[in-house]
């Protein structure tokens, strides 16, 4: 547990400090699609923008983005989860069919018509991810508090007083935390992917704000006089993804004992 926390500082303390070497905006036609160099440790885009900053930047905004909206996914969906749960009868039934309606909803459909209200923004992906995500962990929140009400310590709660709220945040919610943590770190990095395609679909983050599936877009045309503007960003997501569900795989192991 202690190495994934310290390779998360790591990852986050390299953004911090080298993404602000150069500036991903900064437009120099006489220096477009340079090859790899000790100035331009990426290249350059058709642009003549760096690259490495770039891919940084939009690491990082793709990071602060996914964190965000599936935090909020969290909250959301462990109060109404906890609370279909809990309650169960017709608020478990009309939580449920809810749920059931976003899950039925693409993150790519929602987006299309936000930006057809709003035009692109951040607002707009965070909307988007936050309603197509939303269903799915309602329901696991609600499936998880339905097995734990089952074990005996919990039935034999309110024999001690713990009723309501406070058995729900003293007894239930600390036994599911690990496995929500878990899942937690394996969507991180589906949501990225997720940012990344609806930017690469010309839906997401508009530009020229550094984000990986945005650079992934500008780099298709030039893949073969410069695939380096494709390569590096498209590396960039493998890496994200990879590192966070073999953090979720770890944490998992963990938190079940086990040794590898």
């Amino acid at each position: 547990m202690k190495k994934i926390i310290f390779l998360f500082i790591i990852i986050l303390s390299i953004l911090l400090i080298f993404s602000h070497l150069k500036d991903p905006y900064a437009v120099n036609k006489s220096e477009s699609l340079q090859n790899i160099s000790w100035d331009h440790w990426f290249g350059t885009d058709y642009l003549g923008r760096d690259l490495f900053s770039r891919v940084l930047y939009g690491a990082s905004n793709s990071l602060i983005i996914a964190c965000l909206s599936l935090t909020i996914v969290v909250f959301l969906s462990l109060f109404l989860g906890s609370l279909a749960g809990i309650v169960g009868g017709l608020v478990d039934t009309s939580i449920m069919i809810f749920a059931d309606s976003l899950i039925s909803i693409p993150s790519i459909i929602v987006a299309l018509v936000f930006v057809g209200l709003f035009s692109n923004s951040i607002i707009v992906v965070l909307i988007a991810l936050i309603i197509s995500w939303s269903g799915n962990y309602i329901r696991y929140i609600r499936n998880l508090v339905l097995n734990i009400r089952k074990e005996e310590f919990i039935v034999l709660a309110p024999l001690r007083g713990s009723q309501g709220s406070n058995l729900l945040f003293h007894h239930i919610l600390p036994n599911i935390l690990a496995e929500l943590f878990s899942l937690f770190m394996t969507d991180l990095g589906k949501i990225i992917l997720s940012i990344s395609g609806l930017s690469f679909l010309g839906i997401g983050i508009h530009p020229p704000t550094p984000e990986l599936g945005t650079i992934l877009f500008d780099g298709k045309s030039y893949f073969f006089i410069a695939p380096w503007i494709f390569i590096f960003p498209g590396l960039a997501i493998s890496l994200i993804v990879l590192t966070t569900q073999y953090s979720s795989y770890k944490i998992t192991n963990y938190w079940r004992g086990v040794d590898d």
